[in-house]
C-alpha cells in the first residue's frame, strides 16, 4: 500500500538526514512543496533533491499567512485532499520539511486532516536547536535543569517564559527581537545566549553579542539559545 510521509531532513547539511530517510526519499512519486507567499524557495526540497529520483514529480501547496485562521483551515483540508488524490492514484507521496516534522512544521497541518483510511509515516529530522548545540558543543541540559522551547508570537510574555526555566530556545527569533533584546538585558541573560541565523547553510551567521545584530535584518531562519547557567565555559571549543 502506498503511503504519505512526512520526512525530517534536517537544518541545511544534506549529510545530516537519517539512512532511513535516504531511503524512502529513493522511493517517493510526489513531492510537495510549500508555498507560505515567502521571497525563498523550498530549503527542505534543495536538501533532499539529490537522493530523489529524476522523475520526481514537484506539487506545490499553499500555505498562506491568512490572518483568518477559518480560511487557513479550509486551505489545509484542500492540500489535504491533493494528497489523497495522488494516494489513490497509488503514489507515494511526500512532504519534506526541515528540522522535525512534529517540531513547528506545516506538515502537522496536513496530517490533522488525511483521512485514517490512509498509511501514515512520520521521519524525525534534526532540528535547528539541536545541531546548534552540537556544533557549537553547547549542552542544552546537564542534571536537572529544564528546557523550554519558546516562539516568539504577538502574545508571548517574553520575560515570564525566560523567568520560568533553565533554558530556553528561542525560535521566530525576527518576529519580537527589539523587545527580547531588551528582556535578555534586563534580566542579565545578554552574555547567556547564542543566536544562529540560517543554521548549517552557507549564509549562516552566528552571533553571542547582541548588539552586533542588525535588528531589522534578521533571517526568518534564526534561533537563539539562552542558557541562563551561562556560556562561557563552553566556548572553549569555538574558534
Amino acid at each position: 500500500m502506498n503511503k504519505f510521509y512526512g520526512i525530517g531532513v534536517g537544518v541545511g547539511d544534506p549529510e545530516m538526514i537519517t539512512i532511513k530517510a535516504v531511503n524512502i526519499l529513493k522511493k517517493i512519486d510526489i513531492v510537495l512543496i510549500p508555498n507560505a507567499g515567502r521571497d525563498y524557495t523550498s530549503t527542505a526540497y534543495n536538501i533532499a533533491k539529490k537522493y530523489l529520483k529524476e522523475n520526481i514529480k514537484l506539487v506545490n501547496v499553499e500555505f498562506s499567512m491568512n490572518p483568518k485562521l477559518e480560511e487557513r483551515k479550509k486551505e489545509r483540508k484542500r492540500n489535504a485532499e491533493i494528497v489523497e488524490k495522488y494516494l489513490k492514484e497509488n503514489k507515494n507521496v511526500a512532504f519534506l520539511t526541515i528540522g522535525d516534522p512534529m517540531v513547528y512544521s506545516t506538515y502537522i497541518y496536513l496530517l490533522e486532516n488525511i483521512s485514517s483510511e490512509y498509511e501514515v509515516q512520520t521521519i524525525s529530522g534534526i532540528s535547528s536547536f539541536s545541531d546548534i548545540s552540537s556544533r557549537f558543543n553547547i549542552p542544552l541540559v546537564i542534571g536537572n535543569e529544564t528546557l523550554k522551547i519558546l516562539p516568539l508570537h504577538k502574545n508571548c510574555d517574553i520575560k515570564k517564559e525566560i523567568e520560568n526555566a533553565d533554558n530556553v530556545i528561542i525560535m521566530k527569533v525576527a518576529l519580537k527581537f527589539k523587545e527580547l533584546k531588551k528582556i535578555l538585558k534586563e534580566t542579565n541573560n545578554e552574555n547567556n545566549i547564542i543566536l544562529v541565523c540560517e543554521s548549517g547553510k552557507e549564509k549562516e551567521k552566528v552571533y553571542f553579542n547582541l548588539d552586533e545584530i542588525d535588528e531589522d535584518n534578521i533571517p526568518y531562519f534564526s534561533t537563539l539559545l539562552l542558557k541562563k547557567g551561562g556560556l562561557e565555559k563552553w566556548k572553549k571549543f569555538i574558534s
